[in-house]
């Protein structure tokens, strides 16, 4: 099947059939850099995925948006909602912005991604390949940036989305903006529901919770120059999940829980060009996250409700932070020589477990950067760069990059990089003393940050309407945090600096773009070896993506399908308390379909849809989780699930 549906997409990209624009080959980006710029003159490889992408396939959170790009799966745990994998390691090595400012505190164990949805999106802008020079700790693997849209060119404008599922989705947001002389000024309110997925006892772990989301967001700029705004903004993303539990055996007593999720940021600074050839970033950032397990005891003998007044290490989670960053950047066709140099500060605390007297749970850190371009001719550009962090709580080696882009032709691109990254301790495993089942943790204030090695190599080949490029890339990563038993006589574990693993794997992507249709297919093959001392012992595994959309202008209507195949994953691994595992994962297929139709030739859009066409539920495997230390959780392997089956889907959209 895989075969001739590969076949079939080869000669659909040759036919001469036009496309909708759905993928712009060179669009404007924004991630690594202080200033905008043109895809084609990147040095590293983006994905972009527009606002209509979004729409046309109902993605309704950045979960969505990631389960259909390759190298991410997404593991559900109950009310915890999703734990995101990344080249089979965790979200750990992942840096997530908005509009290029932490989402999140870095030294958060865990982090739901869909709770993060995608209210007022302008575009995602997935960089794969390490990228701390510019964006620090965390960005090891992959950086994820949400650009937001700041200021249309209206008077007045507003946007109505309403949608709904067969499977008890109801979602809608509203937004609404005013131009008026230098000032500009929206307010975008989004709800989320979602009534769950039910099932017998014993298949409780494949149980979908209810789920109500609200989403605030709100923009305020002003124009101080002709490309230079001072801005504040403010987003408020508030969760519940509903975990209702079932009878214990031998008794008239189940346990229940509402897990409530309130996640703020509010940015605020300058931001744009100073002058011709150079722009400013002054920008603040401040994240607050709070987590909290409401507990309740149902007596089903008579179903009244007590309080649970047992409160575990995960019950109650509270963080914030304060982020800081000026950067000034020279960008200029003009000029063989460009640079980009910045300075960042940042303050994250444990606002709740203050369980230490005589050590601050707190993380301060600053950064110095500086990137430079030089173009030799039109043929030749090199770049290189430096971080230097220092931190009041761990030492970060100097981190480095340098890479060349050949233009071997005017068809032909030549790009090769190399490059450091690095990932701090998060709090869990630096501060913390605290029990699970059969496994105590002891704090460890010696640990070090993860470093990363990256070298990749990328071919670019394009003509008119076809554009072809294959990655080659390796990775070692050193020095790497794990869970170990430090004292076999009292069962004590304690996080180390001493792991190490390789990354190996080959990409193959192809956009083709048309007057009517658009094709983009992405395949890879990645290996990976948490043993390296052990040569030749890679674990490989592959995916195929691909995304069509056909556009009948007669009719006003566009039709959009998108695919992804996960194959079969089979490895021997440490489990998240260090014992070692074989780990299977069953291959399976996600797809979706749908089609958009414009009403009565005004910007008013009816979509219709069918979700998860091959009705994937739950992938046969054995998981046991490699940094989530809950103790509902510790000890249980579980499936991996996918999505909450088969559904179809209605949207009205409605611009003005």
């Amino acid at each position: 099947m895989l075969t001739y549906g590969c076949v079939f997409l080869f000669f659909l990209m040759l036919s001469g059939i036009g496309y909708a624009q759905l993928i712009d080959e060179n669009p404007e980006v924004h991630t690594g850099a202080t200033s905008p710029y043109r895809l084609s003159e990147s040095f590293d490889n983006i994905r972009v995925i527009t606002a209509e992408e979004i729409e046309l396939l109902n993605f309704q959170t950045l979960n969505d948006v990631l389960q259909y790009s390759l190298n991410y799966f997404s593991v559900y745990e109950g009310k915890d909602g999703f734990s995101l994998n990344y080249f089979g390691t965790d979200r750990k090595h992942i840096k997530v912005l908005l509009d290029g400012l932490p989402i999140f505190q870095t030294s958060i164990d865990f982090i739901d991604l869909s709770k993060i949805s995608l209210l007022d999106v302008k575009q995602v802008e997935i960089l794969t390949g390490s990228n701390s020079v510019y964006n620090g700790s965390n960005a090891a693997l992959a950086t994820i940036n949400i650009i937001t849209e700041r200021r249309p060119n209206k008077v007045w404008y507003g946007k109505v989305n309403v949608n709904t599922s067969s499977k008890g989705d109801l979602n809608a947001f509203a937004k609404g903006g005013l131009n008026f002389g230098r000032h500009n000024a929206n307010v975008t309110f989004g709800q989320f529901f979602f009534s769950g997925v039910g099932g017998t006892d014993s298949s409780r772990v494949f149980q979908w919770k209810p789920r109500l989301r609200q989403h605030l967001q709100a923009n305020y700029t002003y124009r101080l120059l002709n490309e230079l705004d001072a801005f504040v903004s403010l987003n408020h993303i508030r969760s519940k999940v509903q975990d209702r539990g079932y009878p214990i055996p031998n008794t008239l007593r189940a346990y229940d829980t509402d897990q409530l999720v309130n996640n703020t940021i509010a940015h605020a600074g300058i931001k744009g060009k100073i002058s011709k050839y150079h722009t400013l970033d002054f920008s603040h950032s401040y994240t607050n996250y709070s987590l909290h397990n409401h507990k309740t005891i149902k007596i089903l003998s008579d179903l009244n409700s007590t309080v649970d007044d047992e409160i575990e290490a995960f019950d109650k989670l509270h963080y914030d932070e304060y982020f800081n960053q000026v950067h000034i950047a020279k960008n200029s066709d003009q000029h063989k020589f460009n640079y980009d140099a910045g300075l960042e500060f940042s303050h994250q605390r444990d606002l709740r477990r203050t369980i230490l007297r005589t050590v601050k749970t707190n993380i301060t850190s600053i950064s110095v950067l500086a990137k430079a371009r030089y173009t030799v001719n039109q043929d030749f550009a090199f770049r290189g760069g430096v971080r230097y962090m220092n931190s009041n709580r761990f030492f970060t080696q100097p981190t480095f990059e340098g890479g060349f882009k050949y233009q071997m032709s005017d068809s032909a691109t030549l790009l090769m990089n190399y490059s450091n990254a690095f990932r701090t301790p998060s709090f869990n495993e630096m501060f913390y003393t605290f029990e699970n089942p059969g496994l105590n943790i002891s704090r460890n204030l010696d640990l070090q940050s993860e470093t990363f090695n990256q070298f990749n190599t990328t071919l670019k080949i394009k003509s008119n309407r076809v554009l072809v490029y294959t990655n080659l890339f390796w990775i070692n990563s050193q020095n790497s945090i794990e869970l170990q038993l430090v004292d076999s006589a009292t069962q004590q574990y304690q996080f180390n600096n001493n792991r190490s693993s390789k990354i190996m794997g080959q990409s193959l992507n192809i956009t083709r773009n048309g007057d009517h249709f658009d094709v983009l297919v992405s395949a890879n093959n990645i290996g990976i070896n948490q043993f390296p001392e052990e040569l030749g012992n890679y674990y490989f595994s592959q995916e195929i993506l691909f995304k069509l959309s056909y556009k009948l202008l007669p009719a006003g209507m566009v039709f959009t399908t998108a695919g992804k195949y996960t194959g079969t994953r089979s490895e021997t691994r440490r489990n998240s308390v260090g014992d070692l595992e074989d780990y299977y994962q069953s291959p399976f297929w996600l797809v979706d379909f749908s089609v958009k139709k414009r009403l009565f030739q005004t910007p008013f859009y009816a979509l219709i849809g069918l979700k998860n066409i091959t009705d994937t539920f739950n992938v046969s495997s054995v998981y046991r989780p490699l940094d989530r230390f809950s103790d509902d959780e510790i000890l249980r392997t579980e499936p991996l699930s996918i999505d909450f089956g088969r559904r179809y889907w209605f949207s009205l959209i409605a611009n003005f």
